[in-house]
């Protein structure tokens, strides 16, 4: 069942909350600003149904949000490109930068920043947006298609996929920027939460986050989340070598990406993905007046970022992938994430 409903009028356009009910106390909820997810809800093993993502406690404060992107769709290229530039054929491109000298997310005007048309289907809904350069600096004008539904067995799939219907090409690395806590009580951080990465490698970074071009193989470092490893210590083992968190790309193998428990709850969330990356980032930064789910001030390490995607900068280094998206083509990418309860 999807209901709908308007929340704020005096904006640019109506902001509007749709709601897909799947049964048995699974349902999401989203916003057409952003492609903004806002909750995915789930039971816990004693039935208490309750919000797995965390976001802002006001909807009208996703709005201009430009440093958190709770729950929003990112594009057309997800993480950091070098230097704003994209070199394709000889052409250089520059993209717009809103990082120092770097572009982050697809800059301030990304999909995170757009409003987003929305029809509904039998059991999700589907977000579309003609995106011209003059709307976001990026090379080519690109048809979007965002989808997310139920499947079976509970499980919640993501769609991306862009048509190129310029004679210039482009870049599409789309991903989502959902925010993890497993717990009833959001105050617990992430505490009582236990994660596996497939993973035995990430990439080594400068000191603005970007790429080196370099691996690192995560064994014997608190980096290695091959095995199942409680969230908590892994972060204190984190700081005693004067790292503030993770916020980090791993180099995922094979269609499982990651899987985040909740030992004292049961639930648990298996990620698939048809991409090599997995950035990790467990929000290491905040601001304490912000406020988000149920009123709750926000607070570092309160839930976690899993955002599947192909190697940030890959333009930069073709042994990362390729997001080209060259004039006239088409591509298509899947996420889907399996919620279950032990």
């Amino acid at each position: 069942m999807i209901t709908r409903k308007e929340i704020a009028s005096n904006l640019e356009r109506p902001l509007m909350q749709y709601t897909v009910n799947n049964g048995n106390g699974y349902a999401f909820t989203c916003l057409n600003y952003g492609a903004t997810l806002t909750s995915i809800m789930m039971p816990d093993r004693n039935g208490i149904i309750d919000n797995i993502l965390l976001g802002f406690n006001g909807p009208t404060d996703f709005l201009n949000d430009q440093t958190y992107f709770f729950g929003k769709a990112i594009g057309r290229v997800g993480g950091r490109i070098k230097g704003g530039l994209f070199h394709y054929k000889n052409q250089e491109f520059l993209l717009p930068r809103n990082e120092g000298d770097n572009t982050l997310h697809g800059g301030v005007n990304g999909f995170h920043h757009m409003w987003w048309d929305v029809s509904e289907t039998e059991k999700g809904l589907t977000f579309t947006k003609v995106i011209n350069p003059e709307m976001d600096g990026f090379p080519g004008k690109l048809e979007v298609t965002i989808t997310y539904r139920w499947g079976e067995n509970n499980q919640f799939h993501v769609e991306f996929y862009a048509i190129n219907k310029s004679d210039t090409p482009t870049l599409f690395n789309p991903t989502t920027h959902i925010y993890f806590n497993l717990n009833n009580d959001k105050l617990k951080g992430l505490n009582n939460h236990k994660l596996s990465i497939s993973a035995e490698q990430l990439l080594e970074l400068d000191q603005q986050q970007i790429p080196t071009g370099e691996f690192i193989n995560v064994t014997n470092t608190p980096f290695d989340f091959r095995k199942e490893q409680n969230l908590s210590e892994m972060l204190h083992s984190l700081k005693q070598l004067n790292i503030s968190g993770y916020d980090h790309p791993y180099h995922v193998t094979g269609p499982k990406a990651a899987r985040l428990s909740n030992l004292n709850n049961g639930r648990i969330v298996e990620i698939q993905s048809d991409r090599n990356g997995l950035v990790f980032y467990s929000l290491n930064k905040t601001h304490p007046h912000i406020k988000v789910n149920e009123g709750n001030h926000l607070f570092p390490h309160m839930a976690v970022a899993l955002e599947p995607q192909t190697l940030p900068d890959a333009n930069h280094h073709p042994d990362f992938g390729d997001i080209v998206l060259p004039a006239n083509t088409e591509k298509k990418y899947e996420i889907t994430y399996k919620l279950s309860v032990i």
